[in-house]
């Protein structure tokens, strides 16, 4: 692995190069960033190597760094400064990562579209929330980031960009630092260009006492369950690259069958809006409050519709999340994974974030889930191709299946179309 040094140069000088198109960035700390990794290489020639050392890393603009502001898109924050670091800052120092800055989110990490573009077409959408985190990692100005799931805004924007998005288990890595959206869905995500980075970071943040990656060793699946009902919402172009992924699983000795529904997918997808309508409300009701017309038009549409669901609703969803949840897990239990689109679409135009229908029911339940890039649409925009994990305790798991399907998939071009000179 580089120098932790020569890394943040590079990053640095690619940041120059593209970021003037990409507008990914909230903030970028290049002397703080330099002085990270020069402390990096110093510690390590006299002591045992970090495992991110020698990697740079952008943090979501609604994660704490000590020193930096925490603005979540939200004006009234623009003078919000983080006097310590959240816990996934603090992991990654601890573990060696270099943090070159903040990343672009939308409002509180909902679907009001940042100023941020797509790398593979500057008129796309990078997707949402975590705009800024997926484009500067496609765009070569990070190996690493940092985002957050609570609907699709890790694994889309991860597809929508041609790179690995990672929303582990709910609760596997502390959120303590984040500002909240939705409380029983918020999960940190993870993104990088590999799938063995994404493990690295893992293992860096997770609560080892609950599961460790370790090696990352790739393990072919036994079987793969297709969600045929939810990827029937997907357009053919991106079902065709999906089950052409598929199609080479089979050939490398996989058995793909079959994933029998826990519920409508209609239905699971109420159960998912209604539970989030009802947090957003409760994270945001006295902030709203205060600051009604700093709220973008979409961020304000959660709150006020949360704000009138009657408890007895909420209890009821949360019921029927639980029945459709261990339905799923006793139905899959013979799969190792299941597969299905990330996304509905390759990314549609700057005016949206995209449509968050074919990651927010895995975030539901809380299970573990994996983007790949399966390839470039006719249009040249990456599709993703999501795997989920058949039990709560599967992220290790999940991981080393995901690395060998990397494996059979061609990688996509090194410089992305948008930003190619």
């Amino acid at each position: 692995m580089d120098s932790a040094a020569g890394a943040t140069r590079r990053a640095l000088a690619e940041i120059r190069r593209s970021e003037p198109r990409v507008l990914a960035w909230t903030r970028i700390e290049s002397d703080l960033a330099m002085s990270q990794a020069t402390a990096i290489d110093r510690d390590g020639a006299s002591g045992p190597p970090l495992p991110l050392a020698g990697l740079t890393v952008g943090i979501k603009d609604i994660v704490d760094v000590a020193g930096m502001p925490t603005r979540a898109g939200f004006a009234p924050f623009d003078d919000r400064l983080a006097t310590e670091d959240s816990a996934v800052a603090a992991g990654l120092r601890a573990a060696g990562a270099t943090i070159i800055g903040k990343t672009t989110t939308t409002q509180f990490a909902v679907a009001d579209p940042t100023v941020t573009r797509n790398p593979w077409n500057l008129e796309r959408t990078p997707a949402g929330s975590s705009s800024g985190s997926a484009a500067a990692v496609a765009a070569r100005h990070i190996d690493l980031a940092i985002g957050s799931q609570t609907a699709g805004s890790t694994l889309r924007p991860a597809a929508f960009c041609g790179v690995v998005g990672f929303k582990p288990s709910f609760g596997w890595i502390s959120r303590t630092g984040m500002i909240p959206l939705a409380d029983t869905l918020d999960t940190v995500g993870l993104m990088a260009r590999s799938v063995a980075d994404i493990a690295l970071m893992f293992d860096a943040l997770a609560d080892t006492s609950l599961e460790s990656v370790g090696s990352c060793e790739p393990l072919p699946p036994a079987r793969i369950g297709i969600w045929s009902d939810a990827a029937q919402l997907a357009e053919p172009e991106v079902r065709a690259l999906v089950d052409s992924a598929l199609t080479r699983a089979i050939e490398a000795g996989a058995i793909v069958d079959e994933a029998r529904p826990p519920a409508p997918y209609r239905d699971l997808l109420a159960v998912h809006h209604i539970t989030m309508l009802a947090d957003v409300a409760a994270s945001h009701e006295k902030l709203f409050q205060r600051h009604p017309d700093a709220y973008g038009s979409r961020v304000r549409a959660f709150v006020e519709t949360g704000m009138t669901i009657p408890g007895h609703t909420y209890v009821r969803a949360q019921m029927l999340r639980r029945e459709f949840r261990e339905k799923a897990l006793a139905d899959w239990s013979s799969f190792d994974v299941v597969a299905l689109p990330t996304a509905e679409t390759p990314a549609p135009g700057l005016e949206t974030t995209g449509s968050p229908s074919l990651q927010a029911v895995v975030t539901l339940f809380g299970l573990p889930s994996i983007s790949l890039p399966a390839g470039l649409s006719p249009d040249g925009l990456p599709v993703g191709l999501q795997l989920v994990s058949t039990t709560m305790l599967g992220n290790a798991h999940l991981l080393r299946i995901a690395r060998w399907m990397e494996g059979l998939l061609e990688p996509l071009p090194s410089t992305p179309a948008g930003i190619a000179d």
